[in-house]
């Protein structure tokens, strides 16, 4: 994708004032082209201080002014130089609809209104729309948002996210008590011990962290924070470029709310997702390079959106642009594809957690079987690759899968392609000897010379002992698995230390860790057991 030479000089950034109903005043940075005439106005509402805008991952406002558009970049309540008190998504619907009457009316602005920005800065766009002002934006761009942030960002599998909410916590809170010149409270959260003792703290001061909001998981909160919940009957009219990223801890947001935007204006609904974490992007699988065919510039893609919904410029943006884990080669799709599920069955002869090699996956059921480990809370089993894990991405966790704590089941070398694109899912059926456990899975692509790249992670938090059937909701994937390459399905006991240490009997998270007990735990399959991987598989034509 090419990019017309920016036409225009920057001028900025000069300070922007919005006063509020309630006295409370939020403060902006305005970058303006140069140039005759009006123009329309790109919005971006973040927490972090407004001078990163985003550049974690994108492109400076500067430069989309440059290619004609007057820039906003807003600290939300609480943040940086604006007024009030930050609590994570509570005052985003009404102080972002008053935002966007503010934006539009603006001096040089041509009353079209876009909105853009990265994780907080995409939920802040559905927020705004949710309030329900005066003024809709044109267009949106959310990039790696949550759609409902209860299962997409703070639980999985019913299980909390420690190290992740703990470390996004602890960082909201210091810019707090920075704001406060709370040197006390910005040295102690600094100084704490592990993310449990940090959890622990931040919980117990709810003046400057949403954390004991999240960790009580109260429904009517939820619902009152949930983008997902609060558009339900609204018409999403809005062209939408959603951007998103295989190894993302917030992948299953874009991806639902991507289909919620589809299936009521297809037309106007745009999907990327590249090899990416979190950050960084570019051609970046996580810790893994994946080559030069992964490169991919969303700013420019992000323009060429802006341009053709905002300016009426270009050609309409491809609607959906995938990333191909397996071959490592961008696809352009017309639509999301129809997938049909592809199971492939459990089985060993008892050894798949003592060997690497002896679980299969198979695409008829076998012979009943079981293959038991034991999760030891003293050396819990770590999470390796993917949207969590050490390190990130399309890690290699062949090495890992030989722990006598993980369970592993590969399948035979494809004698051809076969192309998956959506959410996989692995149903299991589970006997641990505890009041509950943890099961996580990990789906890996294994090439001829037997790396094991993670494609995939689910986890479960589960209640109950006996023989339960469990289902692990993978995360979607985009993979071609080409002639002499596998798929694998890895399952453990934990995932250290993204998740709380499991104690065995006992109360969860009130049993001290000397009190910890080791857990039993089986893997039953064959016979009239189904344990099974599904797999979404892509029609012939797609890849």
């Amino acid at each position: 994708m090419t990019t017309p030479r920016a036409p225009y000089g920057v001028a900025g950034p000069e300070r922007g004032e919005l006063l509020l109903d309630d006295g409370v005043v939020l403060v902006s940075d305005i970058y303006r082209p140069q140039g005759e005439g009006r123009f329309p106005v790109l919005l971006m509402r973040q927490p972090y201080g407004r001078a990163i805008a985003s550049t974690l991952v994108l492109a400076h406002p500067s430069w989309y002014a440059a290619h004609g558009y007057i820039v906003i970049i807003q600290d939300v309540r609480g943040c940086g130089d604006s007024g009030g008190i930050f609590e994570a998504f509570v005052s985003e619907m009404a102080d972002g609809a008053r935002t966007l009457e503010w934006a539009v009316a603006l001096p040089g602005s041509n009353g079209k209104l876009g909105l853009y920005g990265f994780s907080y800065q995409a939920v802040t766009q559905y927020f705004a729309v949710a309030g329900k002002g005066s003024v809709r934006p044109d267009a949106i761009a959310p990039s790696m948002g949550s759609w409902m942030p209860r299962d997409d960002w703070a639980y999985e599998g019913n299980a909390f996210r420690l190290g992740l909410n703990a470390g996004w916590a602890a960082q909201m809170a210091r810019l707090t008590a920075a704001r406060r010149e709370d040197a006390r409270t910005y040295a102690e959260i600094g100084a704490a011990g592990d993310d449990a003792a940090l959890r622990d703290l931040l919980v117990s001061r709810p003046d400057i962290s949403h954390l004991a909001k999240w960790v009580v998981d109260d429904k009517e909160y939820w619902d009152a924070v949930s983008p997902g919940v609060l558009l339900a009957d609204d018409p999403l009219d809005i062209p939408v470029l959603h951007t998103g990223g295989w190894a993302d801890f917030l992948l299953q947001g874009t991806w639902a709310a991507d289909a919620v935007f589809r299936a009521k204006h297809r037309d106007s609904t745009h999907l990327i997702i590249g090899p990416w974490a979190h950050a960084p992007w570019n051609r970046a699988g996580g810790a893994t390079d994946m080559g030069p065919d992964a490169e991919f510039s969303i700013d420019r893609a992000q323009l060429a959106f802006f341009d053709f919904y905002l300016k009426g410029f270009g050609e309409r943006p491809q609607p959906v642009r995938l990333f191909d884990m397996g071959r490592q080669r961008w696809l352009s799709l017309d639509n999301r594809p129809e997938a049909e599920d592809a199971s492939f069955f459990l089985s060993s002869s008892g050894l798949g957690a003592a060997m690497v090699s002896d679980g299969s996956l198979l695409l008829e059921n076998g012979a009943e079987a079981r293959d038991t480990f034991v999760h030891d809370p003293t050396r819990p089993t770590p999470l390796v690759g993917g949207h969590l894990g050490t390190p990130a991405g399309f890690a290699d966790r062949s090495g890992h899968d030989n722990r006598a704590d993980v369970a592993v089941y590969t399948s035979a070398p494809f004698e051809a392609a076969k192309s998956y694109i959506g959410e996989a899912l692995a149903e299991i059926e589970v006997e641990a000897l505890s009041e509950g456990f943890d099961l996580c899975a990990t789906l890996s692509l294994v090439g001829p010379s037997g790396e094991a790249r993670v494609l995939s992670t689910g986890y479960a938090r589960l209640a109950g002992g006996g023989r339960i059937s469990v289902r692990v909701s993978l995360r979607p994937v985009c993979v071609t698995v080409s002639e002499g390459f596998a798929l694998r399905l890895s399952l453990q006991g934990a995932g250290a230390p993204v998740f709380e240490v499991h104690p065995g009997d006992g109360p969860f998270a009130s049993v001290p860790e000397m009190a910890r007990r080791p857990i039993t735990i089986s893997i039953c399959h064959g016979g009239t057991t189904r344990s099974r991987l599904i797999m979404p598989e892509a029609p012939d034509n797609v890849a």
